[in-house]
C-alpha cells in the first residue's frame, strides 16, 4: 500500500471475501454494497488460509472474471491456482526437468505407509499451506501410519515428502519478472526446530545464489506462469532441488537481510503491465 501511494497511485485494501460480481444485466464488481467502477490492477496477497470448496471456487472464478474484464491481476490467476496446489506444482516442475524431492499424494493408507518405510524420514505437509505451518517431520514409519490414519479419518488427503537432509539452512530465491530480485539463506536457529521458515523462527541472511539456482528458480516461475514468487531451494550432495514455489511470499526477512524492497519492485512491475 505504501509503495503504491509513494508513486501517486490510488490504492485500497480489499478482502476477497468482501468482493462480489454481477453478470447478466450489467457486469460489475462490488465491495460490500459499493460498486467498484474502475480498477486498473490488483495484487492478490492471499486466497485465504481456511476456506470451503465453495468459497475457494467462487474466489478463483471472481479473479478470473476480473482478468477477463481487462483488470491486470498479479499473480495471474492460473499461476496462483497451480502454485497453491503443492503437489500439482511439483509434478509440473518435474515434467519440465526441474529436480524435486520424492513426493506422494494419496488417499491410500497402505501406499503411504509403504512409502514412509521405503524413504525413512518423511515430512507430512498440508496440501495447501504456507510458512511451514502444519508440516511434521516423522522418523518412524509406525508413527507416520498413525498420522496417516488420522488424516484419512477426517477425509483429508495424504501429502508426504522425503525429508532432504540439510545443513540447517535452505534458500529462498525471490524472482520478479524473469529475474532474481534477491536471495536469502534461511537458517534454523531454534534448538530442535528442523524448519527454516522465518515464521518458525528461522534467521535470514543475504546470499548470492549460484547461477544454476537462479536459472532453476526463474524457470520454475516460467513453468508455473508466475510473475513473481518465492522459490524454496535446498542442496543435497551437490545438487539442488525445489521444495516449493510460493506465489504470495512474505518478504520481511528478505528485506531486512538484503535491503531489497520487493514491494516497490512489484508495484513498478504491475504498473508497466497495466500500461501495456
Amino acid at each position: 500500500m505504501e509503495a503504491a501511494k509513494s508513486r501517486g497511485l490510488e490504492a485500497v485494501f480489499l478482502r476477497l471475501s468482501g468482493l462480489s460480481s454481477e453478470v447478466g444485466h450489467l457486469r460489475s464488481f462490488y465491495y460490500g454494497r459499493r460498486s467498484l467502477s474502475r480498477i486498473d490492477g490488483a495484487i492478490v496477497r492471499s486466497l485465504g488460509s481456511v476456506v470451503s470448496v465453495e468459497q475457494y471456487v467462487r474466489r478463483i472464478a471472481l479473479l478470473k472474471e476480473m482478468e477477463r474484464s481487462g483488470i491486470t491481476v498479479m499473480n495471474p490467476v492460473e499461476g496462483l491456482v497451480m502454485a497453491r496446489d503443492k503437489y500439482g506444482a511439483l509434478a509440473l516442475l518435474s515434467r519440465h526437468g526441474i529436480k524435486v524431492p520424492r513426493t506422494l499424494v494419496t488417499e491410500d493408507l497402505g501406499l503411504a505407509y509403504n512409502f514412509s518405510k521405503e524413504v525413512g524420514r518423511v515430512v507430512v505437509k498440508p496440501l495447501i499451506g504456507s510458512r511451514g505451518y502444519g508440516s511434521v517431520l516423522i522418523e518412524d514409519p509406525e508413527v507416520a501410519l498413525r498420522v496417516f490414519k488420522t488424516l484419512i479419518s477426517f477425509n483429508q488427503v495424504i501429502y508426504v515428502q522425503e525429508y532432504v537432509a540439510k545443513r540447517h539452512f535452505d534458500l529462498r530465491v525471490f524472482v520478479l519478472g524473469g529475474e532474481v530480485l534477491a536471495c536469502i539463506k534461511r537458517v534454523s536457529v531454534v534448538p530442535g526446530e528442523w524448519r527454516t521458515n522465518i515464521a518458525q523462527g528461522g534467521k535470514a541472511e543475504a546470499y548470492k545464489a549460484p547461477p544454476e539456482v537462479e536459472e532453476m528458480a526463474i524457470k520454475a516461475c516460467e513453468v508455473l506462469g508466475l510473475w513473481y514468487a518465492g522459490v524454496d531451494v535446498i542442496e543435497r550432495e551437490g545438487e539442488y532441488l525445489i521444495l516449493e514455489v510460493n506465489a504470495a511470499p512474505d518478504w520481511h526477512g528478505l528485506m531486512e537481510a538484503t535491503g531489497v524492497k520487493p514491494a516497490k519492485a512489484i508495484i513498478d512491475f504491475i504498473v508497466e503491465k497495466v500500461k501495456k
